[in-house]
């Protein structure tokens, strides 16, 4: 039977005293030492015991199997802590809920929201977060296009807010707090609102500035211009996976706010 135990005396002056489980026990060291060093205090040692609980051996336990050890039961212990937290957040929050914010995350920062054929051998991707920056710096829009994101200033702070919205009924206890599962979707559809309002109005002052040098001629031919313009770049962009995945989460969680709103009404 093989235990665990650490040295309390060395043998420099006689037998060495080690403890196992708080039980003292002498060794010696040419009876029971099994080690090309010789015992020093407070070392942990493995101890082989017979049948009667005598030592038999004494053998050193290197310091890299202990620090073996100790690094796997801290990963268990991380591991328990982290088992824990997750149990709490489910049972706080729910799983659906928590499963759509997981998938708004992903589809909002880490997937493509739209895609943007440039040419037949060439094409983008912009997740939400990029087209976020594009909305507060639209002269940022070539930038994006090569991979480099501005900042998105306000628009970040307010997708955080509707990211986290949804959470509002677990610290305000008001019937209205369920409405915050509405946010991500509204705010989603704000940002498209203004992309298509930014490029009307593009194409207006286009139109306007056209009109005031050419007359209602070159007006018209601007406006025909525009609209072919306005429908190439229409077929060049699609709708990426990320798009279609923070679409469906957020109506998810917009029609769980809205149902647990009416209820709570009632």
């Amino acid at each position: 039977m093989k235990k665990r135990g650490k040295i309390l005396r060395d043998t420099n002056a006689g037998p060495g005293l080690l403890s196992i489980d708080l039980v003292q026990h002498p060794f010696t060291l040419e009876a029971n030492w099994k080690s090309d060093l010789p015992p020093k205090v407070g070392m942990v040692v493995e101890v082989e015991l017979d049948a009667g609980g005598a030592i038999l051996t004494v053998t050193p336990v290197a310091e890299s199997q202990l620090a073996k050890e100790q690094a796997e039961l801290a990963v268990l212990a991380a591991r328990a802590k982290g088992g824990e937290l997750a149990a709490g957040l489910t049972a706080r929050f729910g799983v659906p809920t928590l499963a759509a914010m997981a998938a708004l995350v992903v589809g909002w920062f880490f997937l493509n929201t739209v895609a943007i054929q440039l040419s037949s051998a060439y094409g983008v991707g912009l997740s939400f977060w990029k087209i976020l920056a594009v909305v507060n710096s639209p002269a940022g829009l070539m930038s994006s296009l090569g991979g480099v994101s501005g900042g998105s200033g306000i628009y970040g702070f307010l997708c955080v807010v509707a990211l986290v919205a949804p959470l509002t009924p677990q610290v305000w206890k008001d019937k209205r707090a369920h409405l915050g599962g509405v946010l991500p979707l509204a705010f989603m559809l704000l940002v498209a609102i203004m992309i298509y309002v930014g490029i009307s109005d593009g194409m207006k002052q286009a139109q306007g500035i056209a009109s005031a040098f050419g007359g209602a001629q070159a007006a018209r031919m601007a406006d025909s211009v525009g609209s072919e313009m306005m429908r190439e770049a229409m077929r060049a962009i699609s709708i990426g996976i990320g798009g279609y995945l923070s679409l469906a989460a957020s109506l998810y969680l917009a029609g769980r706010g809205v149902i647990k709103f009416l209820a709570a009404k009632a």
